[in-house]
């Protein structure tokens, strides 16, 4: 594919969720011009829920239009993959290392999708682009704009619409509601979340599980909630109250 490099290329870094599929569906409806490129990150960590979402309404339809939606692996562009070269875990997970309970720094969304996405684009002859995201009115906090090359452009916003607009509009294609989109092991799950999963997508809470042991052999300390229990104990319907209740601040894991 040429592009012409006065002008900026228009990638849609999709995520896979609620916002992105109504991006696909405005497209689709001609609501949206078709962007430049089209592309989702697998993080090889990602929710089947996801895939299968993707597979059976959104890729079709995106096909019919004639657009492509890449699929790129993390692991083929990523220089790392759960720890950093320095050793320390990338993904914002619990410790009780220390009094109480913290929380680690958020990398993965960083090492994973956003720096990923610009080498497998820059391999397709991107020279400068804007990156298509798909926040909306009520995210406005998430709202970021980086210098240089890279630019972001938030469709949605621009439409003044919110998660819920959003809902509407793909419904109003004529797909069902898509399930959120995110790592099956991510410890910005809230409690409602892990139920949710572990209801609807139980292989992938099978391995969260086994994921958080995993960590454990390395860092006995670490956890994917903030209970200081195993994720395998947890309970959606428990009443104690003291299950994680969410605290996804980074913004950028489901771009």
């Amino acid at each position: 594919m040429k592009f012409n490099n006065e002008n900026r290329t228009q990638i849609w870094s999709s995520g896979g969720g609620v916002q992105s599929s109504a991006i696909a569906a405005l497209i689709c409806m001609g609501e949206l011009p078709k962007p430049d490129l089209s592309v989702i990150i697998n993080t090889e960590r990602e929710l089947s829920t996801t895939w299968l979402y993707l597979h059976n309404y959104v890729i079709p339809a995106l096909a019919k239009c004639g657009i492509e939606l890449h699929i790129v692996n993390k692991s083929e562009f990523a220089t790392v993959d759960l720890y950093s070269s320095k050793g320390d875990i990338l993904i914002p997970a619990f410790t009780t290392q220390g009094d109480g309970i913290g929380k680690l720094p958020t990398y993965c969304s960083n090492e994973w999708k956003q720096r990923v996405m610009r080498r497998w684009a820059i391999k397709q002859g991107v020279k400068s682009a804007e990156v298509w995201i798909g926040f909306t009115i009520d995210e406005m906090k998430r709202v970021t704009q980086p210098i240089g090359k890279w630019q972001n452009k938030y469709p949605l916003i621009e439409k003044r619409l919110t998660r819920g607009d959003c809902i509407a509009i793909v419904k109003r294609f004529g797909w069902p509601e898509p399930p959120r989109s995110s790592c099956y092991n991510c410890p910005n799950h809230s409690s409602h979340d892990w139920e949710w999963q572990k209801i609807n997508a139980p292989i992938d809470h099978k391995k969260a599980i086994e994921f958080e042991k995993q960590i454990q052999k390395i860092d006995p300390d670490l956890w994917l909630t903030d209970t200081g229990r195993p994720l395998s104990e947890h309970d959606g319907s428990s009443k104690n109250g003291d299950f994680f209740t969410g605290r996804c601040t980074s913004g950028m894991c489901f771009v």
